[in-house]
């Protein structure tokens, strides 16, 4: 084999060498999983903010219906008082009800007393009677002379005289106990109707009373059936906000439950990412590297900014939020949209992956990871776009990617704000687990 041929075969043979190498670089930095772990996370936030919003209408919704059981329960309390006014109404009645009661009963007692004492006098009358028939039967039995036979038998005028008077005496007294019996039983007659005309009189007032109980009886009978519907109606609302309590008690718990699944899906993607992560180089964690293309601040760990611009600005830090494990860079001020900026390799070292993220990385977007040697990685996502490849060396300060808003970002690009959420997420991966950036970098001012 000539010389030619075998200078061929062995630049075949590297160039195969390297592009194995390049490929095996790059399905090992970008070997992530199929699983989208940010469509996840996006999934229980939205069912987040839909429980959300549910629980926020329920809420409207059990507030306007406690201010009408509110308004209502002022209903029941007019219909109460209206209720205990008439009650007091009813107990006056009844009250004089019942001083009517006793007082026909007294009238009641005072002619069953008057009516005894005439069957008394009556039975007087009739003993009296009985008395004058029983001395004139026995008179009349022992043969005693008449009234004419007294007085012709009298022995002188002076005897004569004082026989007639006897006789008339005794029935003169007869006479007058016999009278003054019946005037008696006039006045006790005259006592009982006296007695009975009250009687009559206290028993119409009676009845009219009693006619006046009926009707507020009668109107609190209405009044209490328009509390009653109320009440109903109350009810039947207090069990409407007891239905939509449970409902929010329940959103509540799911959104517990949500929040617990996204932690759980960070966990699962931060350990994914470590074992990503963890292919990247291990060391002591300290940049070797010297080269600098430029004139730049390097940090005391010795990183530079990735935007090389005046008014650069932190506009959100590690951790300022569920889940950030980096810091987001944005300019401001004249220059203002940081949309299509710069983007800077921090150090140098070599590019691991470059181009855009997929399933577990999507939310990066377009993104680009150098790994510095001796333990130490960087990550740049969100690019609009990307100037460098996967396996290629880059040199600090070499301009590697431009800012963009692809992946996750907020607020979301639009077809009236393309440039919607442009910024540059930061990362710092020391020995395989990402890191607070904001130590390695040199002093930037916060948003």
């Amino acid at each position: 084999m000539s010389n030619g041929y075998k200078n061929f075969y062995a630049f075949r043979l590297v160039a195969a060498l390297m592009t194995l190498v390049m490929l095996f670089t790059s399905v090992s930095f970008h070997a992530y999983a199929a699983r989208n772990f940010q469509a996840e996370i996006d999934a229980y936030e939205a069912k987040i903010k839909a429980a959300n919003s549910k629980k926020s209408d329920q809420e409207k919704t059990a507030e306007e219906l406690q201010n009408d059981i509110t308004l209502l329960q002022e209903q029941v309390d007019v219909y109460q008082e209206k209720i205990d006014s008439l009650n007091a109404e009813i107990n006056e009645k009844n009250a004089q009800i019942a001083q009517f009661e006793s007082e026909i009963t007294a009238l009641e007692n005072e002619i069953n007393e008057t009516n005894a004492k005439i069957d008394e006098t009556n039975k007087q009358i009739d003993d009296t009677y009985e008395i004058i028939k029983e001395r004139m039967r026995a008179s009349y039995m022992a043969g005693e002379t008449s009234t004419l036979e007294i007085i012709l038998g009298s022995m002188n005028y002076e005897d004569f005289l004082t026989r007639l008077e006897l006789v008339s005496a005794v029935t003169k007294h007869d006479r007058e106990i016999i009278t003054g019996l019946e005037n008696d039983i006039a006045k006790l007659n005259e006592l009982v109707e006296a007695a009975t005309e009250k009687k009559t009189q206290q028993e119409e007032k009676k009845a009219a009373v009693v006619a006046e109980k009926a009707s507020i009886v009668e109107k609190r009978s209405d009044v209490q059936s328009s509390k009653n519907a109320v009440v109903s109606k109350q009810s039947n609302m207090e069990s409407k906000v007891n239905q939509i309590n449970s409902l929010i008690e329940k959103l509540e718990e799911n959104t517990v439950e949500y929040r617990a699944a996204i932690v759980a899906i960070q966990k699962a993607e931060e350990e994914y990412n470590r074992q990503q992560n963890a292919k990247l180089s291990t060391g002591s964690g300290v940049i070797q590297s010297t080269e600098v293309i430029g004139n730049y601040t390097v940090s005391s760990k010795g990183l530079i900014c990735p935007l090389q611009y005046s008014n650069v600005r932190i506009s959100s830090g590690w951790g300022e939020y569920a889940g950030h494990k980096g810091t987001d860079l944005i300019t401001s001020g004249a220059t203002g949209n940081t949309y299509g900026k710069e983007i800077r390799a921090a150090a140098s070292g070599t590019v691991v992956f470059a181009g855009s993220g997929s399933g577990s990385s999507w939310s990066y977007g377009n993104f680009v990871t150098i790994d510095h040697g001796n333990g130490v990685s960087t990550r740049y996502a969100h690019c609009s776009s990307v100037a460098v490849s996967s396996g290629q060396k880059v040199a600090q300060g070499q301009v590697i990617a431009y800012v963009g808003n692809t992946g996750n970002v907020y607020p979301r690009p639009s077809a009236s704000n393309p440039h919607a959420g442009a910024h540059l997420h930061f990362e710092v991966i020391l020995n395989g687990d990402r890191v607070n950036a904001a130590p390695w970098l040199p002093a930037i001012q916060h948003a």
